[in-house]
């Protein structure tokens, strides 16, 4: 990548050029020249920066993307065997995977993060489905 156009002496070129006059006029060629090459060079450590950026950005959307279908797919996929399941007369199986932990696998996937006091509530709803699906002791004995 040069940011020169064609025809434009290059710095050896002017470098040669001034080598013909004496040593001050050199210095002073060289001393000019300096500016311009800095710039030139903070110009190429900017785009590339900015296309490091942009790489970044890139992998970072097509993560939350894919994050975001695989949470989708996890879901529907739960909630499906949920209802298969619960046709078939495990309705404690189908709380399980209708309940609570559809939201934390959700929440997992989409969202990068589960804390703890999360984690506690769907432990708890989680427990709550269970103990609503399993009939009581007794209660089919008139």
């Amino acid at each position: 990548m040069t940011d020169r156009t064609p025809g434009e002496p290059t710095g050896l070129d002017i470098a040669l050029q001034w080598a013909e006059l004496p040593p001050e006029h050199l210095k002073a060629a060289l001393q000019a020249l300096e500016p311009e090459l800095a710039r030139r060079h903070e110009m190429r450590m900017l785009q590339a920066r900015l296309e490091a950026q942009g790489a970044e950005d890139r992998r970072s959307h097509l993560l939350y993307l894919s994050g975001l279908v695989g949470g989708f797919l996890i879901v529907v996929a739960m909630l499906t065997a949920s209802v298969i399941v619960g046709i078939n007369g495990l309705p404690w199986l189908s709380a399980m995977l209708a309940g609570p932990s559809v939201l934390s696998l959700a929440g997992l996937f989409v969202l990068r993060r589960v804390d703890s006091g999360t984690a506690r509530q769907v432990a708890r709803a989680h427990d709550a489905a269970l103990g609503a699906a399993q009939p009581t002791p007794g209660a089919g004995v008139v």
